[in-house]
């Protein structure tokens, strides 16, 4: 299971403000217009690129990029990604089914049985004299 870590950077437009002021007009046409272009400009700061043709949505940080800026790394949300796939590396998901894990389970008990069959009691040291 992948976690996401989502990431705050400065180089990611805040829309909630452009959105806020695109709302304040009465006509609902127009507000629709408004919030349409805003939602179809790359979510990078200073990056105006319509993205109506093709968007690339993060999955760290939930903007919609340009082709440009549309990599995690380039866009802030590196340490995003490097967090996402150092968990993945080490704790990787590999599930069992359950019949797989019966078998694994019933293999273990007999392979510990085995041992303990196996094993010798310490011989006793006596002293003779």
């Amino acid at each position: 299971m992948a976690t996401v870590t989502v990431t705050k950077n400065e180089n990611i437009k805040n829309k909630t403000k452009e959105f806020q002021k695109a709302v304040i007009d009465k006509d609902l046409d127009v507000v629709l217009k408004n919030v349409k272009k805003i939602d179809n400009t790359c979510s990078f700061t200073k990056c105006k690129t319509r993205t109506s043709d093709f968007a690339i949505t993060c999955k760290y940080c939930s903007g919609r990029f340009c082709t440009t800026h549309g990599l995690p790394e380039i866009h802030g949300c590196g340490d995003a990604v490097r967090k996402d796939e150092k968990q993945k590396f080490l704790h990787p998901g590999i599930k069992l089914s359950q019949e797989k894990h019966s078998q694994a389970s019933t293999k273990l008990t007999m392979k510990l049985k085995q041992m303990e069959l196996e094993r010798k009691a310490k011989p006793s040291k006596s002293k003779k004299k």
